[in-house]
Formats: C-alpha cells, structure tokens, sequence
C-alpha cells in the first residue's frame, strides 16, 4: 500500500541517503505512487535516466519528475534534479511503498522453549525455529521456514516464505532472503576411495552481513572446514548457487544461474551477468564484471571487464569474436593459397 509524501519530504530523504538534489517547484505538492512517463498521472512521480525515454518527457502527466540537470528546462512539471535520477527513484519509491506491520506469532509456528521472541517480530504459519535460535528486532520469518538450531538473524531482516537456514548460520541486518532460498546446506564434499565417494562432514557455517539480498531458489553451501562469507550490501539473484568457501566481497551482485565453485575468493564491487561461473579455488580482483556465461578458469588479478571462456580482457574478447566470425573466409582464402602455392610448385619442377 502506498502512503503519501510531500515533495520536500522526497528531497530530505535523498539527501539523507548522499544524493543532494534541487527541487524545481512546490514544497508541498503531494505525491502517491510511481509509474513510467508516458503512463503516469497526476499525483504520481516518475524518472528519467536513460536518453531512450527523453521522447516521453514533454507530454508527461506526472507530478514531479527525477531528471539530471541537463534535461531541466525540457521538464513541463515539478522536478527534482539529482545527479543520479535511477538511484533516487529506489530512495523515493521505498518511502511511497513503505510496508506497514505489526507484530504477530501465527499460532502453528513450532517454536523452541528456549528461543526469546523480540517484542517486534512477525513469525509465519508454519514456521519451525529450532533451539538456540537468536532473532534480533524488526525480523519477519515468512510462512513455512525452517531456522535449525543456533541460527542468528539480524534485526529487520526478512524471510520470505519457505527458507530455509541451517545449523548455525549467520544473517545479518536488513537483509531480504526470497523464497526458496537454503543458507547452510551442505557442500559438496566428497573423497573417493576403492571406486566409492566417501562424505565429508561440512563444518563451516555460512555468514552473511548485512543488508544483503537473496533470491529466489538460490543456495549458498556452508563451509567445509571454513565459513562460506558473504560480505555487506551484496545482492544475489534467483537461481544462483555459492559453493563451500566461497567468500564474495562487499557491494558485488550475481544475476541468475550464475555458479560459484568452492574456496573462490571474489573481490569488493565485482558483477556477475547471467550464466556465468567459475573453476575452484581461483581469486578474482576487486571491480571485476563478467559478462553473459563468461567462465574464470584461473584466478584474474587486474580490475576490469572480462568475457568468454576461459575470460578474457573483453577487447581481446571482442577482437576474438570477429576472428571467429571470419573463419569460414579465412579458410577458403588459405586454400587458395595452398592451390596457388601448389601451382607456382609444380611449374617450377618441385
């Protein structure tokens, strides 16, 4: 549900997050909601940050629109003029579409004698949270999770429904964990030994800090003898998959089916486009971007952009490609050759 918040209102709130802004307009207009430029309305904000939609500015109905300062004078409405208009997009949508909750235990939720419930807390139908488990102010744990024994959950952290944390683990604040997820499971650890595979206990926990978020279906395996980290204001998409070991630096992000094998060791700042993955036990430096289904193969050592597999620099990537793509003339040029080669040859008695 959407709440209501004056412009000037708006304008604090980006500022108290390092976004200074000006606003061009009334204080005290009031807005409601959020949609795109060509559908918004009265009452609604909406933003511009890439040049594509420049075309929807003039006739938009919206109240207020967040623009950098070079598209001012194009605005025929309020505006806040901010340096980064998408990042101010987020702050402002978050205070329109605030959830509002009050505390409730569902009555099916089987909980351990031991655990102290915080005074501010929402815990789910269904829910089994077992001994030793700790949970910090402000934590909703959504319908149907499991938290095993000695799990630590940070204040205003949410669970959506069906999570699952195993023995141990660490979540810290003002983290989303999406449904589906499993934080703890067993790695994959395996010896062999008389044409049979052997388990081998995983020891470590998995520690997440804080405000980090998870997606949907995605698993982040404990550590073997280690823990498996992951570090502040790290975002993971659906269906991503953290082996034992792994320890993802701060402020990195993961997009979809993208895999992780164990003891990898990625740096702060680094992205993960979709699909992509690496070998064991290689390091990454820290502002490193992979792009769709690159592979590391061995550890890379310098920031920058890498594509292909094994990943590369993505200029030596893209001069590659346009190798590849003129095989097939390149191969019937050599043949001509080899026929003239073969021609000069034998006119010369060889």
């Amino acid at each position: 549900m959407s709440s209501v918040q004056t412009l000037a209102q708006l304008v604090a709130h980006l500022a108290q997050n390092g976004l200074p802004c000006e606003l061009k307009g009334s204080a005290e207009l009031e807005v409601s909601g959020v949609a795109p430029l060509d559908k918004a309305v009265a009452g609604q904000l909406s933003f511009l940050s890439d040049d594509a939609y420049k075309k929807d500015l003039p006739t938009t109905q919206a109240s207020v629109v967040l623009l950098k300062p070079e598209m001012a004078d194009l605005c025929p409405t309020n505006a806040i003029i901010v340096s980064n208009p998408y990042a101010a997009y987020a702050y402002c949508a978050q205070q329109l579409y605030t959830e509002h909750w009050s505390s409730s235990v569902h009555h099916s939720a089987l909980i351990a004698p031991d655990v102290a419930l915080p005074s501010q807390c929402v815990i789910g139908p269904n829910v089994v949270i077992e001994s030793g488990v700790s949970l910090a102010q402000g934590v909703i744990i959504g319908a149907g999770c499991v938290l095993e024994s000695g799990v630590c959950i940070g204040a205003n952290t949410r669970l959506y429904p069906n999570v699952t944390v195993m023995h141990d683990c660490v979540i810290g604040a003002n983290c989303f964990i999406k449904s589906g997820a499993v934080i703890g499971g067993d790695g994959f650890g395996w010896a062999k030994h008389n044409e049979k595979w052997i388990k081998i206990p995983q020891l470590g926990r998995v520690v997440i800090g804080n405000y980090v978020s998870i997606g949907n279906n995605s698993t982040i395996d404990r550590g073997a003898l280690e823990d498996t980290v992951v570090e502040d204001y790290c975002i993971i998409d659906n269906l991503v998959h953290l082996g034992h070991n792994v320890h993802f630096g701060s402020g990195g992000a993961m997009a979809a089916f993208t895999g992780i094998s164990g003891s990898t060791r990625i740096g702060k700042n680094c992205v993960f486009a979709g699909q992509t993955a690496t070998a064991g036990h290689v390091e990454i430096a820290d502002n490193v971007t992979l792009m769709g289904r690159a592979a590391v193969t061995h550890s890379i050592h310098q920031s920058g952009v890498y594509a292909g597999l094994p990943a590369i620099p993505i200029a030596d990537w893209q001069k590659n490609t346009i190798y590849v793509k003129n095989l097939a003339k390149m191969s019937e040029r050599l043949k001509t050759l080899q026929k003239r080669v073969a021609d000069l040859e034998s006119k010369l008695g060889k």
